[in-house]
């Protein structure tokens, strides 16, 4: 038996038809799987998959540098007992602070094939922000954070902050970044002008450039 089956960001139209949802009620009655649940990429598909009976979680893309599902998703969510599992935290690793201007990546890397949004939806890269100007609104960003924390720190903790929140799945590069993302979960909440101002810097500095399907 799974535990958990998910279906990783299939295409919308499939969505509202609903027919996968149908197969995936009749596994779960029949005991090959015990919960089941959507990844997503847009709003709306997180709205659409939300409508389905039986949903048991919903994996979005989230992060600082992409608050929109605050304000659309996450009361649906909490309100149906969808368990909402946050992936892409840190934009990228552009959260993570680490990077700087002329970066290059790997050809085979999302980052690089995938920085306007070639391949798939653009938000999937940075957030959906031109890598350039996410670097220059890191600038600003960084000092925002409260001493004792690392931008990643600050980053991850913010989203776990929310109630509606069930996990984080960050991304690591290498083995020392794993405990130190995974201990943003026993920091204290952040203070609560803290994330007024991360709310503030979002929709006056950060919202108007985001591109693509959100």
């Amino acid at each position: 038996v799974l535990d958990l089956t998910q279906l990783h960001c299939f295409p919308t139209g499939l969505m509202k038809k609903g027919e996968v949802f149908d197969w995936l009620r009749k596994l779960k009655q029949e005991g090959k799987i015990r919960s089941f649940g959507a990844s997503v990429e847009s709003v709306e598909e997180a709205e659409l998959c939300l409508e389905q009976e039986g949903l048991d979680s919903l994996q979005i893309i989230f992060s600082i540098f992409r608050q929109k599902p605050i304000t659309s998703i996450f009361d649906q969510a909490r309100d149906k007992g969808v368990a909402l599992i946050i992936r892409l935290p840190l934009a990228s690793g552009l959260l993570a602070g680490r990077m700087h201007a002329g970066m290059s990546f790997p050809e085979s890397d999302h980052r690089h094939f995938n920085s306007d949004g070639q391949c798939f939806n653009v938000g999937e890269t940075f957030a959906g922000i031109p890598f350039e100007t996410g670097l220059e609104l890191l600038d600003e960003l960084k000092t925002l954070v409260p001493g004792g924390l690392n931008l990643a720190q600050m980053a991850l903790r913010w989203i776990l902050d929310y109630d509606a929140v069930t996990v984080v799945i960050p991304g690591s590069k290498t083995p020392g970044q794993v405990p130190e993302n995974a201990s943003a979960s026993q920091l204290a909440p952040l203070p609560e002008a803290l994330h007024e101002q991360l709310n503030r810097f979002y929709h006056e500095r950060v919202a108007r450039h985001i591109r693509g399907k959100y």
